[in-house]
This record gives C-alpha cells, structure tokens and sequence, in this order.
C-alpha cells in the first residue's frame, strides 16, 4: 500500500501567510543555533548545534518551494496555491542544501577573483558525503552501535556559521518578496522577527 501523495492546495492568502510564518520560525531557529554558538564549550554543544542548522535547512526548502509556488500563484491569479511535499523534510534539506552550497561556490569564486578567498571551502563538508536524511537521528540520538556514534563529520564551526548566515539571508529574502508580493495583492504580511539594531556579541539574539 503506498502513501497518499503530500499535496495540498491550500487558499492563496493562507498559503502567503504560511511562508511568512515559515520564514519567521527559520529565524527563530537560527537565535537558538546562535545561542548555542555562543554558550559555554560543553560536550555535546556542536552536536546540537549542527541538529539546529539542518532543522533550519530543511524548513528553508520548504520555503523555497512554497514562494516559488506562490509567486506562481500571484501572476496567473490563482485561488489556491499547490503545495508539494512539505511533510518531507528530508527531500527539502536536501534540496536546500544543493542550493545553499551552490551560493556559497558563487561567492567563493567571487572572493577568489578579488584575491580574498580560499579554494574549496564548501568541497571539505564531510556530512555532505553522509546520508542526509540519517543525519538528525544520528545527531540527537545514542545509537546501540558504537560505530555509528562518530559524529566526525559535523562541520567546524566557522563552516557552520557560513551555511548558517546564507539561510538566514535567503529566509530575510522571503519574508520581504513575500511581503511585497502580497501587498500587490492587497496583503499586509511582515516578519514576526527582524534583526536587531544594535549588534551583541557574535553570537547572541540576532533576531526580536
């Protein structure tokens, strides 16, 4: 018996306010990774860290999906919107991270012309090379076979800021396409969250 397809076709403004919301949770999400970047060193700490930033990466497919749904939506004057497997957080981490690491090869090679850069950073991400989708049951829970404990293949952590600081700009990106979007349409959505006006410690809230 195969499972029913995860397809929804919610009304256009629900599915609007559904991507600002989306939008909105990844920027909670990324405070608590940098909370946890900037707490105490404790055994433990980068696991959870890294189990934050591949929750953050699945729910940024989502979102890409879900805007580029609704963008299609607007411009043909849709009731509804068709959202496809938003349930899947595996299929969408993954997709979010081909494109996340694809923006940050175009920015390496930016950096690389202006003579600012180093040559494949984003080449010596060793969980890229893991079964993504095995990955946050690997980071949150103890496995019976100590073999499978190894957690080598979590990023150092100015690699996970680089992938972290890229989300965070796409999900701001949304938020503010999505807004103008709407209002076209006569909606009046903002982000839950913003960046704060003064700057903390590196990592601290970044977003109230």
């Amino acid at each position: 018996m195969t499972a029913a397809p995860d397809v929804h076709h919610p009304l256009r403004d629900e599915a609007f306010q559904l991507a600002i919301d989306l939008a909105s949770h990844i920027l909670e999400n990324a405070n608590t990774y940098h909370v946890l970047s900037g707490a105490d060193e404790y055994k433990g700490r980068e696991r959870m860290r890294f189990a934050t930033l591949i929750v953050m990466l699945e729910e940024t497919g989502k979102l890409f999906n879900l805007v580029r749904e609704c963008e299609k939506a607007a411009k043909a004057d849709y009731l509804s919107v068709r959202v496809e497997d938003f349930h899947n957080n595996c299929l969408n981490g993954r997709r979010a991270l081909a494109q996340i690491l694809e923006e940050l090869r175009t920015m390496e090679k930016a950096f690389l012309t202006l003579g600012k850069g180093e040559v494949g950073l984003t080449m010596k991400l060793d969980f890229t090379k893991e079964d993504f989708c095995s990955l946050q049951d690997r980071l949150l829970y103890l496995s019976m076979d100590r073999s499978a404990r190894d957690m080598g293949f979590i990023p150092p952590g100015n690699m996970m800021d680089r992938l972290a600081a890229t989300i965070e700009r796409n999900a701001l990106s949304a938020g503010e396409y999505i807004h103008d979007l709407g209002r076209s349409l006569g909606l009046w959505l903002t982000l839950d969250l913003c960046p704060r006006q003064q700057e903390g410690a590196p990592h601290s809230l970044r977003y109230v």
